[in-house]
């Protein structure tokens, strides 16, 4: 519904832990009313859920580590003014930031590539960001182009100067991005829904709108196989033993949305002034 949006977390919080009947008799504010579990044992019994989690937890692993790499790497090599060709090579990856394709496109793309059902389709397609490379590129040019030069007299080649000198000084722009990544990848349920068809590689977000989807079918086609007071007792037997459909959105929203905020704390030191380093050029 439209005004989820608008409503506070402890609110949606409070929700996922009360009785979905006692939710549907009026509001709640500060605590549960009628406390349960329920909601959350409803979720979790759903069996494809484990293989979901882990599913997406690599794809959060690895996908975010791919990502910021190769454009860590690429801004590495972009931010050399004598590259040949540079000019051009920056404008090709500005094309799609103005011209991206349809899902028709993209679609035919991924089946030429061999990415349907394929677990690399929830890591290639995002290995690069233009957007993020010019951040990035940025901040290396901020860096002080001695420590590259020392390093260069020493022997040092490019690849060595990457790992040991740009990598070791841009740890809070790489936390920053690794922490956007990281989020994108994790409430990414689209890439599933289009590209995926294979059950054991569904994400955890898919499977929990399948539940919240199957949740309110249920509800509509018991509610239509029944008329009178049959129906009446029928939703009042449901609102007593069986989650609404109301309060499971609260409890898929509340599973969904934990996880970021555990890892959030573990990149809070480095957001800020990864976000503001390389945002501006001197």
């Amino acid at each position: 519904m439209e005004h989820f949006s608008h409503l506070s977390f402890w609110y949606i919080l409070v929700m996922s832990f009360n009785t979905g009947a006692d939710a549907a008799a009026g509001p709640i504010w500060f605590f549960p009313r009628v406390f349960t579990l329920q909601n959350y044992a409803y979720v979790f019994q759903y069996d494809r859920l484990q293989t979901a989690f882990v599913v997406t937890t690599l794809r959060c692993m690895i996908g975010p580590i791919i990502s910021v790499f190769v454009t860590m790497l690429a801004a590495f090599a972009l931010s050399k003014r004598f590259l040949p060709g540079r000019r051009t090579i920056l404008f090709f990856f500005m094309i799609p930031m103005f011209i991206s394709g349809s899902i028709i496109s993209n679609y035919v793309v991924m089946v030429e590539l061999g990415l349907l059902n394929n677990f690399l389709v929830y890591v290639l397609p995002g290995a690069f960001g233009f957007f993020s490379m010019v951040i990035m590129r940025t901040h290396i040019e901020e860096l002080p182009i001695e420590l590259q030069e020392s390093a260069m007299i020493d022997g040092a080649g490019y690849s060595r100067i990457f790992m040991q000198v740009i990598l070791p000084l841009s740890k809070p722009i790489l936390a920053a991005f690794l922490f956007f990544s990281v989020a994108g990848n994790w409430l990414d349920y689209y890439t599933n829904l289009v590209y995926v068809t294979d059950r054991s590689l569904s994400t955890l977000q898919f499977v929990l709108y399948e539940i919240i989807n199957r949740t309110e079918a249920s509800t509509l086609i018991d509610f239509t196989k029944t008329t009178g007071a049959a129906q009446r007792r029928l939703m009042s037997m449901q609102n007593n033993t069986v989650p609404t459909p109301e309060v499971i959105k609260m409890t898929v929203m509340v599973v969904v949305t934990f996880p970021i905020l555990f890892v959030y704390p573990f990149f809070q030191k480095y957001f800020v002034k990864g976000m503001l380093t390389g945002a501006v050029k001197a």
